[in-house]
């Protein structure tokens, strides 16, 4: 869990907000809409204990007939400053989080439910991300892309320069140690209206 990544940069709506002004000129009210470019944030080698063999660590409580486990770790990740221009009405959405086995798995098919939790630095608010169930007969691969069913506004919480991100973990657990990497990516859009 020590290496942390995001694609993005400090000119993330140069391109929306030239759009914006592009499209606006054209009109005689100034009105426009524009998406912003997608920012990832990675972290890196997500390190997760095995659990031992006949363990009943579940996050409801109580026993499971299937043997399913569950753990959690948590992590703090900085997050991009996006320059949010203060004229514009904005948004940032978590759309989907990509889970890439590294080392100790070989694929997720073991995973039976995943939940991430973002918590800005400084803030009691708990955003959730996404909260998985693998439907029945489903195969997972090496990367499991979880899309975001009800994605909503972070943009208050992204008012920080970093968070925590905490994984909840269920199902027949690795009994050895297991890596991985996660990768949440935000989208967003602008509008200027004058």
């Amino acid at each position: 869990m020590k290496n942390s990544s995001f694609i993005g940069s400090r000119g993330f709506l140069a391109v929306a907000f030239a759009a914006l002004l592009g499209t606006a000129a054209g009109g005689c009210s100034i009105s426009a809409q524009a998406d912003v470019p997608d920012v990832e944030v990675t972290q890196h080698g997500i390190s997760i204990p095995g659990v031992p063999a006949g363990a009943a660590a579940f996050l409801s409580g109580g026993s499971s007939p299937s043997g399913d486990t569950s753990t959690k770790v948590s992590f703090n990740q900085s997050l991009p400053d996006l320059n949010l221009p203060q004229d514009l009405t904005s948004t940032v959405k978590a759309v989907k989080v990509d889970f890439i086995a590294k080392n100790g798995i070989k694929d997720f098919a073991f995973v039976h439910g995943l939940r991430v939790t973002m918590t800005p630095k400084g803030s009691t608010t708990v955003t959730e991300l996404i909260n998985y169930q693998k439907p029945a007969g489903a195969t997972v691969g090496a990367t499991l892309t979880i899309d975001s069913q009800n994605p909503v506004n972070i943009l208050d919480q992204w008012q920080t320069d970093s968070a925590t991100f905490n994984v909840e973990v269920m199902g027949e657990l690795p009994t050895a140690t297991w890596t991985f990497d996660m990768a949440v990516h935000f989208s967003g859009a602008v509008t200027y209206k004058l």
